[in-house]
């Protein structure tokens, strides 16, 4: 079976939505964000935007606003389901934001000299979701290899800064006592 009605909306229509936000919108409700970017500068690293994801509410005045009802009857497993569908033309208008956007994952890249990736952190959750290998994956015996200590030290600069200092946690894979050993190892090692 199927149905159309259309007419005219009037009143509001209020909505939440989860999904990607730019950046600079992003940092236009979380100053400590803005703040942590330029901590990361601060160090003389750089850093990539890699996601940032948000709850945004809503709202539309509608006034006079033409609009189509479809109903669609469906089938499943011998069951008539109604599945309606609303349409609304609004046009150029644009909704209202309600209240203050939440920034849920605002996941970026820290670059150093040699590595575009060094570490990957959610500003957001205060997380580190990703460490280099020279550093992480390192084995003992590359300390004699002089090109794979300086790559290592690079990134264990910005792990040691991260969870150090800056007091971020490490999520799966990464566990804490890895980190914990590899900077042991790191502080036996010779200038």
């Amino acid at each position: 079976m199927w149905v159309m009605t259309t007419g005219e909306a009037k009143g509001s229509l209020h909505f939440r939505s989860t999904g990607l936000m730019q950046p600079s919108e992003a940092l236009k409700f979380r100053p400590d964000i803005r703040a942590q970017l330029e901590d990361i500068k601060n160090q003389g690293w750089k850093y990539l935007f890699i996601e940032v994801i948000g709850t945004v509410q809503g709202a539309l005045e509608l006034e006079n606003t033409p609009f189509k009802i479809s109903s669609f009857g469906s089938l499943r497993m011998g069951e008539s389901i109604p599945l309606n569908v609303l349409q609304l033309t609004i046009g150029n208008r644009s909704p209202a934001i309600v209240g203050t956007p939440e920034v849920k994952e605002f996941r970026i890249n820290i670059c150093t000299k040699s590595f575009p990736r060094a570490a990957t952190v959610d500003l957001a959750a205060g997380t580190v979701t990703y460490i280099h290998d020279p550093f992480w994956r390192w084995e003992r015996g590359w300390e004699n290899d002089k090109e794979k200590l300086s790559e290592a030290r690079e990134v264990q600069e910005v792990a040691a800064w991260l969870l150090d200092v800056k007091k971020y946690k490490l999520i799966e894979p990464f566990k804490l006592e890895r980190y914990q050993e590899l900077s042991a190892l790191f502080r036996e090692l010779p200038a």
